[in-house]
């Protein structure tokens, strides 16, 4: 019988409290801090950081990803173009798929992501001098 189900908020900050990202649904190759709900079609997921982080460049070879900012700000480069992308709480945005990209975020972000279709495609790419200048800008 198909029911509704819940994560709790408690259950949510618990695993948010040590871990800066928990996915809440999707088909999880990966352990999670929290029991998520079981979706083949979408992934859904929570990134809190505490501190300024850096994401290393990669791409996602068949996921694109929607993302809200509930906090905080972050900066994207798209490492082919260079062209930086901005966006702060309140702004929705999308990431398709093949964008190659690198992230910095300044610590208090916290986003509400989505990836459609589900699955773990990403592929890390080796990155340059000139990136290591714009994560240290």
């Amino acid at each position: 019988m198909k029911k509704i189900e819940v994560i709790s908020g408690d259950s949510i900050q618990d695993s948010l409290a040590t871990s800066n990202r928990q996915y809440l649904v999707g088909n999880l190759s990966i352990p999670q801090e929290l029991d998520y709900l079981r979706d083949d079609n979408v992934e859904v997921g929570i990134t809190e950081y505490k501190e300024d982080t850096i994401e290393k460049p990669h791409y996602h070879t068949t996921t694109t990803e929607y993302v809200y900012v509930v906090e905080g700000e972050t900066k994207y480069i798209d490492v082919n173009s260079k062209e930086e992308t901005i966006v702060k709480k309140g702004d929705f945005f999308l990431i398709r798929t093949g964008i190659t990209y690198a992230q910095k975020s300044k610590a208090g972000l916290k986003l509400l992501f989505f990836k459609c279709p589900s699955g773990n495609d990403k592929v890390s790419v080796k990155y340059g001098e000139s990136l290591e200048e714009w994560y240290n800008y």
